[in-house]
């Protein structure tokens, strides 16, 4: 008789990626990836992206190519529920048939959840929640996949949310970000221009390239990492380490503002070949909730300290994260190798101008407020592939450390 418990996640499951299209100039094949999928009357779900000229860019070409459209802009970092519902009433009231998402991830998530909205009889977002209690894979089963288009075309380079089956929301009646999940809910194209991305601020540069990071690393380090994403994440993890810095401060340089579009939708791919995320992101999500900070921002300012929670759990994957960067290990031990990995990131950190730690200081994080994020993240799915497991004094004693402290 065959042993079916010999392992934790017996059985690991692969989330399908849209077509992706990435290279200089690619927004302008918008309209005809549009045509190609049958949508006439494109709803642009965005945050404005106010002095760029994307949003003006993408409707000229939109309609040059025959192409109807609606814009709704007033998408905030962190997207809310009450957003959502108000931008599916949009979709519906003006008669689009397909979305164009442009912007960051919430400009894309905030897409794929009209989708799923629309496939589900106008229920509610919250609804599509993927928690551990009620089991998600039954609430997801009970679900009809989306069959609206989406053309996403992200702005800024960490999300990978343009190539992910989920959507990370803000439900303000449970103070909890959330992933939403349905079937088929990932984007139908995926545009990627660099071109877009080299207009970003430099803070967001650094904010958005060192989420990419901690899918890099997240992703690697989880329990159901899969040989599938295993190469991936490596090359993802080497060129954001590579390049940046660099983009950061001169994001006119070609060649990495090229590699960090690279990278970002390396690591979302790798996220949906079996891989996942664990207590930065986690944890992340729920600070971002209660605090409304951005989501690449705080993973900076938790990574050190989160991460060195997990290491007695992983230490050959620090180490091999190390190699990957292309840092001389002559002579070092595991041991060592991973702990020169947290040194990097230190220095790194630095370098792109995030302060780790300092939680009440940088976003107002209050000490009473821990309970509630442990206990949103411990019902999180995410949660179950942390390499470490989750012990609760522990995490929120963690959480205590860094409410004053840099790690």
């Amino acid at each position: 008789m065959f042993n079916k418990n010999i392992y934790e996640f017996p059985i690991l499951y692969t989330n399908p990626i849209p077509k992706i299209a990435l290279g200089w100039g690619s927004y302008e094949t918008i309209a005809n990836e549009c045509r190609a999928n049958h949508i006439k009357k494109a709803l642009i779900t965005t945050s404005g992206l106010k002095g760029t000229g994307i949003i003006d860019e993408v409707k000229v070409v939109l309609k040059n190519g025959g192409i109807a459209c609606e814009v709704f802009d007033s998408i905030t970092s962190n997207p809310k529920d009450h957003e959502i519902m108000k931008c599916y009433r949009v979709f519906k009231d003006t008669g689009c048939d397909g979305i164009v998402a442009v912007g960051g991830g919430s400009s894309i998530d905030v897409g794929k959840c009209i989708r799923a909205i629309d496939a589900n009889g106008g229920r509610d977002v919250g609804n599509f929640a993927a928690k551990l209690n009620p089991p998600w894979m039954e609430t997801l089963a009970r679900l009809n996949p989306c069959v609206i288009p989406q053309i996403s075309v992200p702005t800024t380079s960490g999300t990978g949310a343009e190539v992910t089956s989920w959507a990370a929301i803000s439900n303000t009646r449970e103070r909890a970000k959330v992933l939403i999940g349905a079937p088929n809910i990932h984007s139908t194209v995926a545009v990627i221009d660099p071109l877009f991305m080299r207009l970003q601020p430099k803070k967001l540069a650094a904010w958005t390239g060192f989420d990419a990071m901690s899918h890099g690393f997240e992703a690697f380090l989880t329990k159901v990492q899969s040989p599938y994403s295993y190469g991936i994440l490596m090359r993802a993890i080497e060129l954001i380490y590579k390049n940046i810095r660099e983009f950061t401060h001169n994001r006119m340089n070609r060649d990495a503002c090229e590699k960090m579009c690279w990278a970002s939708t390396m690591g979302g791919i790798a996220i949906g070949f079996g891989a996942g995320a664990g207590i930065v992101h986690g944890l992340g999500h729920q600070l971002s909730a209660v605090t409304d900070c951005h989501h690449g921002h705080v993973n900076g300012a938790l990574v050190l300290g989160a991460e060195r929670y997990n290491q007695p759990a992983a230490i050959e994957k620090f180490a091999a994260m190390t190699l990957a960067m292309g840092i001389d290990t002559t002579g070092m031990t595991q041991l060592e190798m991973a702990d020169r990995w947290f040194d990097e990131m230190e220095q790194l950190l630095h370098d792109i101008e995030i302060q780790p730690g300092y939680l009440a200081e940088q976003y107002g994080f209050k000490e009473e407020d821990i309970d509630h994020i442990y206990n949103v993240y411990a019902n999180d799915f995410c949660s179950q592939g942390n390499p470490k497991e989750l012990i609760e004094v522990e995490v929120k004693d963690l959480l205590k450390s860094l409410l004053d402290a840099p790690y």
